[in-house]
């Protein structure tokens, strides 16, 4: 116990919550959803409050002689929390930030291409050896002064005078520096930061960055991240595990039987838009109930009395013995082909091998997106099996889908190209122009549509893409809608002919 009697402790112990914990994190860290500055703007309002109570009339001579000979210390102290507040808001405005994550970006990114999403990862590491310094900072201060008052012997003379002092400004914006800390570990957490050091009385980190992940304050605030990171860990392990396995000409993009990895050597096309990752259980458990189940959907768009009337049939025979896997593998085959045709139709004008290159840099995921879409259009590829009570279920069994999408997208698109193609920006950059083209063609009138629109034309002001998405999907197609957000990113209505470097790389 000091002397003042007063003993900081704390509402919250931070140091018992796990950065990983999203949920409690999204609770704690909720006044920094604003911006990290606005919960941090109290230091100075406390600091500057503390310097002129303790200047006032409140405080008698009295209370006075116990701190008089280290006031000015004091003072100093308080004033160091205001000029260090100022270096911080100054280091994260948005200009400043991002000039400097330009400056630094081919220390970070030596042999990349500069990207929005990497720039914005930069941004975030800025941010946080800001704060961490400010933290410290303003940390140390908040200490030195909680030291001399609670150094101070509590008298019945100056007990409300400390109460006021420790209680209601230090204790709390200590508190505060624990919060910010618990803030730092969550972003480290994310930004997976693995070196940190002090140069010139600022800290330095060093982190990892991975396309899983959107950088910035709202990325602290996501509820997947741990499965995000989980999930790109994973990643990182099969990726070091195929530098090992595979011959440095990769033939084949399937790392294992639960893992496609088609990411070619340049940044354009080394996203999580090349990769396919497989659930296993999930697809087991897919598995066996096709192989259980009544009926399997391998038609293109039967009647509702058609089908029913094969479903009775197939109830009644339930013919055991039936490959219902085979069955089901060989149709997705087909229909991939049936997709792939359908998507290539619209590009005519591309030779074969142009055709190729723009089915591997659509990638498997945008390419399943398709796939998904057609079935539920076309109702088709749906297994029925039974359930309780004489009840069926329909559904698409997505793990497995991918499974054989995998083992299709390695033998008819990948095993097509060449790592030297794969990693040109001369047929990466033509296929960008093509669809830009084709964007710039359909724009005006969409444009046109949503201004006549008062819901939409405020969806446009205010970049709300979900209000938008049915008028653009209804105007180009859904085939469409999903080739320009693969190839021009999700900003892709805001695009001006006039600027072409607005275009956007994986």
């Amino acid at each position: 116990m000091s002397a003042s009697g007063y003993k900081y402790e704390p509402e919250i112990n931070y140091n018992l919550i796990s950065a990983e914990d999203s949920e409690k994190s999204i609770k704690y860290l909720d006044s920094y959803k604003r911006g990290y500055l606005f919960p941090l703007e109290s230091h100075i309002l406390n600091s500057d409050g503390l310097r002129k109570y303790l200047e006032s009339a409140a405080v008698t001579p009295e209370i006075r002689a116990d701190f008089r000979f280290q006031m000015k210390e004091i003072e100093n102290a308080l004033l160091n929390i205001v000029r260090i507040y100022s270096t911080i808001e100054s280091g994260l405005e948005e200009k400043h930030i991002d000039n400097a994550a330009h400056k630094d970006f081919y220390n970070i990114f030596p042999e990349s291409q500069m990207e929005d999403t990497k720039i914005e990862f930069i941004k975030m590491i800025k941010s946080y050896e800001l704060l961490k310094t400010f933290n410290i900072n303003v940390h140390n201060e908040w200490m030195f002064v909680k030291e001399i008052f609670e150094s101070i012997k509590r008298t019945s003379l100056n007990k409300l005078f400390l109460e006021q002092v420790l209680v209601f400004k230090v204790y709390p914006r200590l508190e505060l520096c624990e919060q910010t800390d618990f803030l730092l570990r969550r972003m480290a957490y994310i930004l997976k930061i693995k070196k940190e050091e002090i140069k010139n009385d600022k800290i330095e980190a060093r982190g990892d960055y991975t396309s899983l992940i959107r950088y910035g304050i709202s990325s602290i605030f996501r509820t997947d991240l741990y499965e995000i990171i989980n999930e790109g860990q994973e990643i990182a392990k099969e990726i070091a595990q195929k530098k090992t396995e595979k011959p440095a000409v990769h033939e084949t993009c399937i790392v294992n039987a639960y893992f496609l990895d088609s990411r070619g050597n340049s940044n354009f096309n080394n996203s999580y838009l090349y990769i396919m990752n497989i659930d296993e259980k999930k697809f087991d458990s897919e598995k066996e109930k096709i192989q259980k189940s009544i009926y399997v959907e391998t038609h293109l768009g039967a009647e509702e009395s058609t089908l029913r009337k094969i479903l009775i049939r197939e109830f009644i025979s339930h013919r055991k013995n039936k490959d219902k896997i085979k069955e089901y593998t060989d149709f997705l085959i087909k229909y991939f082909n049936y997709a792939k045709d359908s998507f290539l139709l619209h590009f005519s004008s591309f030779s074969d091998k142009e055709k190729n290159y723009l089915i591997y840099h659509y990638g498997p995921v945008y390419f399943l997106k398709l796939v998904m879409y057609f079935m539920r259009e076309g109702r088709t590829g749906f297994i029925h099996r039974p359930l309780k009570k004489q009840k069926m279920a329909r559904e698409l069994p997505f793990e497995f889908v991918k499974s054989v999408l995998n083992g299709w997208w390695d033998e008819n698109i990948y095993r097509f190209t060449s790592v030297p193609d794969r990693d040109s920006f001369d047929i990466y950059s033509y296929i960008l122009d093509t669809v830009s083209n084709l964007w710039f063609s359909d724009q005006p009138n969409i444009i046109k549509k949503i201004n006549e629109d008062n819901m939409l034309s405020r969806a446009f002001q205010t970049r709300d893409h979900k209000t938008m998405r049915p008028i653009i999907e209804t105007q180009v197609s859904y085939l469409f809608y999903l080739i320009y957000l693969r190839f021009l990113g999700q900003d892709f209505i805001y695009l001006s002919p006039s600027l072409k470097s607005q275009k956007q790389s994986p």
